[in-house]
Protein backbone atom coordinates (compact mmCIF):
# COMPACT_ATOMS: atom_id res chain seq x y z
CA UNK A 1 0.00 0.00 0.00
CA UNK A 2 1.44 3.24 -0.83
CA UNK A 3 1.15 6.20 1.08
CA UNK A 4 -1.62 7.77 -1.04
CA UNK A 5 -3.30 4.77 -1.23
CA UNK A 6 -3.26 5.09 2.99
CA UNK A 7 -4.37 8.81 3.04
CA UNK A 8 -7.16 8.01 0.12
CA UNK A 9 -8.87 5.12 0.91
CA UNK A 10 -11.31 3.25 -1.63
CA UNK A 11 -13.77 6.28 -2.46
CA UNK A 12 -17.70 6.12 -2.24
CA UNK A 13 -19.86 7.95 -3.79
CA UNK A 14 -20.00 11.95 -2.05
CA UNK A 15 -22.71 12.54 0.60
CA UNK A 16 -22.74 13.84 3.93
CA UNK A 17 -21.09 10.61 4.86
CA UNK A 18 -19.86 9.80 1.70
CA UNK A 19 -22.48 6.73 1.35
CA UNK A 20 -24.06 5.36 -1.93
CA UNK A 21 -27.15 7.52 -2.64
CA UNK A 22 -30.26 7.53 -3.82
CA UNK A 23 -32.40 10.12 -5.19
CA UNK A 24 -29.02 11.29 -7.30
CA UNK A 25 -31.19 11.22 -10.86
CA UNK A 26 -33.62 13.92 -9.14
CA UNK A 27 -30.49 16.26 -7.82
CA UNK A 28 -29.21 16.27 -11.33
CA UNK A 29 -32.11 17.30 -13.01
CA UNK A 30 -32.79 20.21 -11.22
CA UNK A 31 -28.90 20.86 -10.91
CA UNK A 32 -28.80 21.06 -14.75
CA UNK A 33 -32.15 23.48 -15.06
CA UNK A 34 -30.90 25.75 -12.04
CA UNK A 35 -28.53 28.21 -14.24
CA UNK A 36 -25.03 26.91 -13.22
CA UNK A 37 -23.13 29.19 -15.40
CA UNK A 38 -19.19 29.63 -14.16
CA UNK A 39 -17.58 32.93 -15.58
CA UNK A 40 -14.01 31.19 -14.95
CA UNK A 41 -12.55 28.25 -17.64
CA UNK A 42 -10.80 27.16 -14.79
CA UNK A 43 -11.41 26.19 -11.23
CA UNK A 44 -10.00 23.48 -8.46
CA UNK A 45 -13.05 21.47 -6.33
CA UNK A 46 -11.45 19.91 -2.79
CA UNK A 47 -13.99 18.31 -0.75
CA UNK A 48 -13.31 18.48 2.95
CA UNK A 49 -11.40 15.61 4.86
CA UNK A 50 -13.02 12.84 6.91
CA UNK A 51 -14.97 13.25 9.91
CA UNK A 52 -16.36 11.01 12.74
CA UNK A 53 -20.22 11.25 10.84
CA UNK A 54 -17.90 10.03 7.19
CA UNK A 55 -16.79 7.13 9.58
CA UNK A 56 -19.71 5.75 11.11
CA UNK A 57 -21.94 6.75 8.46
CA UNK A 58 -23.95 8.86 9.87
CA UNK A 59 -25.94 12.83 9.18
CA UNK A 60 -24.13 14.99 10.51
CA UNK A 61 -24.21 18.54 12.62
CA UNK A 62 -23.04 21.17 11.20
CA UNK A 63 -20.04 22.06 13.48
CA UNK A 64 -19.10 18.58 12.91
CA UNK A 65 -15.40 18.53 12.53
CA UNK A 66 -12.47 16.55 11.11
CA UNK A 67 -11.28 13.52 12.57
CA UNK A 68 -7.24 12.41 12.59
CA UNK A 69 -7.52 11.06 9.32
CA UNK A 70 -9.49 13.99 7.68
CA UNK A 71 -6.59 16.11 9.43
CA UNK A 72 -4.16 13.96 7.55
CA UNK A 73 -5.90 13.81 4.45
CA UNK A 74 -6.52 17.93 4.14
CA UNK A 75 -2.66 18.14 4.90
CA UNK A 76 -1.94 15.88 2.00
CA UNK A 77 -4.17 17.57 0.06
CA UNK A 78 -2.46 21.23 0.89
CA UNK A 79 0.68 19.60 -0.12
CA UNK A 80 -0.59 18.44 -3.82
CA UNK A 81 -2.11 22.07 -4.32
CA UNK A 82 0.85 23.67 -3.26
CA UNK A 83 2.09 24.23 -7.21
CA UNK A 84 -1.82 24.74 -8.41
CA UNK A 85 -2.57 27.89 -10.51
CA UNK A 86 -5.35 29.20 -8.23
CA UNK A 87 -5.47 32.28 -7.16
CA UNK A 88 -7.69 32.28 -3.43
CA UNK A 89 -9.74 30.02 -1.61
CA UNK A 90 -13.28 30.20 -1.43
CA UNK A 91 -14.86 27.64 1.48
CA UNK A 92 -17.92 26.64 3.01
CA UNK A 93 -18.01 27.83 6.46
CA UNK A 94 -18.42 24.83 8.18
CA UNK A 95 -16.04 23.75 10.45
CA UNK A 96 -15.35 20.35 8.45
CA UNK A 97 -14.54 22.58 5.31
CA UNK A 98 -13.08 25.43 6.57
CA UNK A 99 -10.65 23.42 8.63
CA UNK A 100 -9.42 22.13 5.21
CA UNK A 101 -9.50 25.49 3.33
CA UNK A 102 -7.34 26.57 6.49
CA UNK A 103 -4.45 23.98 6.41
CA UNK A 104 -4.47 24.89 2.06
CA UNK A 105 -4.14 28.36 2.75
CA UNK A 106 -1.14 27.74 5.14
CA UNK A 107 0.27 25.37 2.85
CA UNK A 108 -0.36 27.65 -0.28
CA UNK A 109 -0.53 31.23 1.29
CA UNK A 110 -3.55 32.07 -0.30
CA UNK A 111 -6.40 34.05 1.12
CA UNK A 112 -9.32 32.19 2.04
CA UNK A 113 -12.96 33.40 2.04
CA UNK A 114 -16.24 31.99 3.38
CA UNK A 115 -19.34 31.67 1.50
CA UNK A 116 -22.49 30.29 3.18
CA UNK A 117 -24.06 28.54 -0.09
CA UNK A 118 -21.62 26.16 -0.28
CA UNK A 119 -22.66 24.42 3.09
CA UNK A 120 -23.81 20.63 2.49
CA UNK A 121 -27.58 19.95 2.44
CA UNK A 122 -28.87 20.62 6.10
CA UNK A 123 -30.98 17.28 7.27
CA UNK A 124 -32.49 19.00 10.28
CA UNK A 125 -34.30 15.83 12.21
CA UNK A 126 -32.26 13.49 10.55
CA UNK A 127 -28.67 14.65 12.24
CA UNK A 128 -27.20 11.91 14.24
CA UNK A 129 -29.55 8.99 12.49
CA UNK A 130 -27.46 6.29 9.93
CA UNK A 131 -27.67 7.71 6.48
CA UNK A 132 -26.58 4.24 4.93
CA UNK A 133 -30.21 4.85 2.73
CA UNK A 134 -29.63 8.40 2.53
CA UNK A 135 -31.83 9.21 -0.64
CA UNK A 136 -31.52 12.92 -1.48
CA UNK A 137 -34.61 13.37 -2.84
CA UNK A 138 -36.64 13.07 0.15
CA UNK A 139 -37.88 16.02 2.34
CA UNK A 140 -35.98 15.37 5.78
CA UNK A 141 -38.23 17.22 8.70
CA UNK A 142 -37.14 20.37 9.96
CA UNK A 143 -34.72 20.42 7.21
CA UNK A 144 -34.06 21.38 3.63
CA UNK A 145 -36.09 19.71 0.58
CA UNK A 146 -33.85 19.01 -2.38
CA UNK A 147 -35.01 22.36 -4.57
CA UNK A 148 -33.95 24.37 -1.72
CA UNK A 149 -30.66 22.68 -1.44
CA UNK A 150 -29.56 22.55 -5.18
CA UNK A 151 -30.97 26.04 -5.57
CA UNK A 152 -29.26 27.65 -2.83
CA UNK A 153 -25.98 25.44 -3.61
CA UNK A 154 -25.90 27.19 -7.37
CA UNK A 155 -26.29 30.30 -6.46
CA UNK A 156 -23.41 29.99 -4.48
CA UNK A 157 -21.51 28.42 -6.92
CA UNK A 158 -22.18 31.07 -9.47
CA UNK A 159 -21.06 33.64 -6.77
CA UNK A 160 -18.02 31.69 -5.88
CA UNK A 161 -17.02 31.10 -9.98
CA UNK A 162 -18.07 34.96 -11.03
CA UNK A 163 -15.83 35.95 -13.83
CA UNK A 164 -12.31 36.87 -12.29
CA UNK A 165 -9.15 35.26 -10.61
CA UNK A 166 -9.34 31.32 -10.61
CA UNK A 167 -10.94 30.27 -7.42
CA UNK A 168 -10.39 26.94 -5.35
CA UNK A 169 -13.71 25.37 -3.72
CA UNK A 170 -13.29 23.87 -0.56
CA UNK A 171 -16.97 22.05 -0.24
CA UNK A 172 -19.41 18.93 0.25
CA UNK A 173 -20.36 15.69 -1.33
CA UNK A 174 -23.50 17.20 -1.92
CA UNK A 175 -22.12 20.30 -3.50
CA UNK A 176 -20.02 18.16 -5.30
CA UNK A 177 -22.88 16.29 -7.12
CA UNK A 178 -24.64 19.59 -7.89
CA UNK A 179 -21.80 20.75 -9.60
CA UNK A 180 -20.68 17.83 -11.49
CA UNK A 181 -24.57 17.10 -12.88
CA UNK A 182 -24.61 21.29 -13.52
CA UNK A 183 -21.71 21.14 -15.38
CA UNK A 184 -23.22 17.74 -17.62
CA UNK A 185 -20.26 15.70 -15.91
CA UNK A 186 -19.94 12.01 -14.55
CA UNK A 187 -17.57 11.46 -11.80
CA UNK A 188 -15.46 8.12 -11.79
CA UNK A 189 -14.81 6.64 -7.98
CA UNK A 190 -11.58 7.85 -7.66
CA UNK A 191 -12.64 11.51 -8.36
CA UNK A 192 -15.08 11.50 -4.82
CA UNK A 193 -12.68 10.65 -2.19
CA UNK A 194 -12.45 12.88 1.15
CA UNK A 195 -9.93 15.95 0.64
CA UNK A 196 -9.67 15.09 -2.95
CA UNK A 197 -8.12 17.72 -4.95
CA UNK A 198 -10.30 18.47 -8.67
CA UNK A 199 -8.90 20.87 -11.23
CA UNK A 200 -12.19 21.35 -13.92
CA UNK A 201 -11.67 23.11 -17.39
CA UNK A 202 -13.88 24.27 -19.88
CA UNK A 203 -12.37 23.27 -23.35
CA UNK A 204 -14.39 23.69 -26.69
CA UNK A 205 -17.33 24.23 -24.86
CA UNK A 206 -17.44 20.95 -22.36
CA UNK A 207 -16.08 20.58 -18.92
CA UNK A 208 -13.49 18.28 -18.13
CA UNK A 209 -12.36 17.33 -14.58
CA UNK A 210 -9.47 15.69 -13.41
CA UNK A 211 -7.59 15.11 -10.14
CA UNK A 212 -4.75 16.57 -9.11
CA UNK A 213 -1.58 15.55 -8.26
Amino acid sequence: MTTADAIFPAPTPPGPAGVQSLGLDALAALARSAGLDPGVPVFYFLRHGETAGNASRTFQPLDEPLNAAGHEQARVAASLLRQAEFEHIVASDLPRAWLTAGKVAAATRRPVHAEQGLRERFFGDLIGTPNVALDWHMDPPGGETLQQFVTRAVAGLNRTLARGATPLVVSHGGVLHVLRSGLGLELTGDLVANAMPLRFELTAMRWSVTAVG
